[in-house]
């Protein structure tokens, strides 16, 4: 499948946008770990905006960005995350184990997967299809492909939005997400002028590692940031090759022509 590159979001330690990080994703300029901020969305309402978590924040955030130049009232939608909103499972596991069980209905609320889905198509008025998935450590993979698929079917353009906070402490021991990071993709079709992806399903290649030891670091610390590899390719504005992890033991092989 090919599919072009029409926008590009992004949000992680040290990494605020992709507009700002290219440099540093580029090898032009070192790469420094600072603490995230994710920023409130302006896209919703003040009352929908308060009852907002962090999760769907992260996310809105790097489709905000990937889709800051198109009109996204009628653009399909993929949101993937390996974990969902780990907070919300974290408080509503501790609450089972009072005496009296008590869930914040807010809380509950926003403790399905697809609450950032559903957010963002409140904040957009969009109702096209918006689908909620997820693959474990190969849900980038799993959602780029879903995207692509989606776009083949039906053309325009399609977002990806991979997105995962970092994991509670009492999470941390089987799930050690250990960073906030968050990508967008808005994916339209192979044209001349924008980056285009050629994507195939491999039997399982080592997933490719990004260039500078610092963001390959990094890479390692949440399955989101696994995109790191391919924004090194996109930053520098070179054709290239990226390996991901896919599910059931494949791999996604990712062709990058500029």
């Amino acid at each position: 499948m090919k599919v072009g590159i029409a926008g590009v979001g992004l949000l992680g330690p040290g990494l605020a946008d992709f507009a700002s990080a290219r440099p540093v994703l580029a090898g032009q300029e070192p790469y420094e770990r600072a603490p995230v901020t994710i920023p409130p969305t302006t896209l919703l309402p003040a009352n929908e905006r308060r009852r907002t978590t962090d999760t769907i924040r992260l996310a809105l955030k790097a489709a905000e960005e990937a889709t800051a130049d198109c009109d996204r009232s009628q653009l399909r939608s993929v949101f993937a995350s390996s974990s969902g909103d780990m907070d919300i499972i974290d408080r509503i596991c501790e609450a089972l184990t009072q005496a009296e069980p008590m869930v914040s209905p807010v809380q509950f609320h926003n403790s399905v997967h697809n609450a950032p889905a559903g957010n963002w198509s409140i904040a957009t008025g969009n109702p096209a299809p918006a689908t909620a998935i997820s693959g474990f450590d190969a849900t980038l993979a799993a959602g780029l492909l879903e995207a692509a698929t989606l776009l083949q079917a039906d053309g325009g353009e399609v977002l990806l939005a991979a997105y995962d906070v970092a994991s509670m402490a009492t999470f941390r021991r089987v799930r050690p997400i250990t960073e906030p990071f968050a990508v967008g993709l808005r994916l339209g079709p192979a044209v001349a002028g924008r980056p285009t992806l050629e994507l195939a399903l491999g039997e399982g290649g080592d997933p490719t590692p990004c260039r500078q030891d610092s963001l390959e670091a990094l890479r390692g610390t949440n399955p989101a940031a696994r995109a790191l590899p391919l924004l090194e390719v996109l930053a520098r504005g070179e054709g290239g090759h990226v390996t991901l992890a896919a599910p059931l033991g494949r791999s996604l092989e990712i062709r990058v022509t500029p």
